[in-house]
């Protein structure tokens, strides 16, 4: 089984956070906790984005899309730990205004498309 045919579900967590803020929460994100999430058994993939225009109130909108094997995974004492290791927690989570979650499964995945396309 290839990690795309593994990749059953999906967690989805979006974010707005202020533009003063967008250099050091991609460092953190990239360089810390996406890391330490790819750790956590059967998380496959991340993919993160950003909308293309700030909110109405200037907000930069950021969401991450995690591709996992199992839908109760970010709710596991490993992802939560994971979580919680470097900078993450106590730098970025305090300066983010909204947080919105979702959860569900994986319709179809092509990521060697998605690789591909990115190069």
């Amino acid at each position: 089984m290839t990690s795309q045919s593994a990749a059953r579900h999906f967690y989805m967590v979006t974010f707005e956070i202020a533009q003063e803020d967008e250099a050091l929460f991609n460092e953190i994100y990239d360089t810390e906790h996406v890391p330490n999430i790819l750790k956590v058994e059967g998380v496959l993939g991340v993919v993160r984005v950003k909308d293309a225009a700030p909110t109405p109130k200037g907000w930069l909108l950021y969401s991450a899309l995690y591709l996992i094997t199992h839908p109760d995974l970010p709710s596991t004492p490993q992802w939560k730990a994971a979580s919680e290791i470097g900078r993450w927690a106590p730098m970025m989570r305090p300066r983010m205004k909204s947080r919105a979650q979702r959860l569900g499964s994986v319709a179809a995945c092509e990521l060697a498309k998605l690789a591909a396309a990115a190069r």
